[in-house]
C-alpha cells in the first residue's frame, strides 16, 4: 500500500431524516470509490478497530466516511431498552439517508459507494443494499448478524463479502447459510485471530487488504 495525503478530510455534519450525524470523512488525490463505515452499538475496542480501517483504506486509494449512526441520547436509551440494539429498520434508514448525501455532496458525488459494516450494523448494511441498490456497489458484512437481514438476502445484487472469525462455530453455519440465500456475487472469509478477529488491532492489516482488494476489484479500479 502507497500512502497518499488526504485532499479532503474532517468532520462533517450528515443529514439522515430528521437527525444530523458527524462523519469522519478523507477522500485522498484521485480516489474513485469511498467506503462506507458505519457503526451503532459497538464495544470500544470495535469502535477503535473501524476507526483503524478508516485511518488504513485511504492508503490504498480509496476514500472513507467513519459515521456513528446514533446520537448519544438514543445510545442511552438503548442502554436502558435495548430498542437500538437489534433495529435495523431504523438503522438502515440512516444509511439510505448518508448514501444520499455521498450522492448528493459535490465532494463525494463521483465516488461510487461501497459498505463495510460490523455486528447488526453490518445486517443494516446488506438491508440497505437490496432496499437501496442503486446507491451501493459492493458489500462487506464482518462478523454479522445476518440473520437480521434473512428475508432481504435473496434480494441483493450488489456482490458481497462475508468475514466471520475461523474460531466462532455459531458464526460460520449463520454466514453459510446466508450466502446460500444471496444470488449476487458471493464470498465468505473466514478470519483466524487468537481473540476476538474484528476487535484485534493484529488482525487489521489482514482485514485491510481483504477489503480493499474487494473494493477495488467490484468498484474496477484494479
Amino acid at each position: 500500500m502507497t500512502s497518499q495525503s488526504g485532499s479532503n478530510q474532517g468532520l462533517r455534519q450528515i443529514p439522515a431524516g430528521a437527525l444530523f450525524l458527524e462523519g469522519n470523512l478523507s477522500v485522498p488525490e484521485n480516489a474513485r470509490g469511498i467506503a462506507l463505515l458505519p457503526y451503532a452499538i459497538e464495544s470500544e475496542q470495535r469502535i477503535a478497530y473501524i476507526e483503524g480501517l478508516a485511518r488504513l483504506l485511504p492508503q490504498s486509494g480509496l476514500a472513507t466516511l467513519l459515521v456513528d449512526l446514533l446520537m448519544p441520547e438514543e445510545k442511552a436509551l438503548d442502554a436502558q431498552t435495548g430498542f437500538f440494539r437489534e433495529n435495523v429498520g431504523v438503522l438502515h434508514q440512516r444509511i439510505i439517508g448518508i448514501a444520499n448525501w455521498l450522492i448528493e455532496t459535490p465532494e463525494t458525488q463521483n465516488l461510487r459507494i461501497c459498505y463495510f459494516g460490523m455486528g447488526v450494523t453490518g445486517a443494516a448494511c446488506l438491508v440497505t443494499a437490496a432496499v437501496r441498490p442503486d446507491a451501493v456497489v459492493t458489500v462487506i458484512s464482518a462478523n454479522t448478524r445476518v440473520d437480521l437481514a434473512r428475508d432481504y438476502l435473496s434480494r441483493i445484487v450488489a456482490p458481497v463479502l462475508l468475514l466471520v472469525g475461523e474460531d466462532d462455530a455459531h458464526g460460520k453455519d449463520l454466514n453459510r447459510e446466508a450466502l446460500e440465500q444471496l444470488h449476487s456475487a458471493k464470498k465468505l472469509e473466514t478470519i483466524d485471530a487468537t481473540t476476538h478477529p474484528f476487535e484485534d488491532l493484529n488482525t487489521q492489516e489482514k482485514v485491510v487488504r481483504l477489503v480493499a482488494y474487494w473494493f477495488i476489484r467490484y468498484l474496477g479500479l484494479g
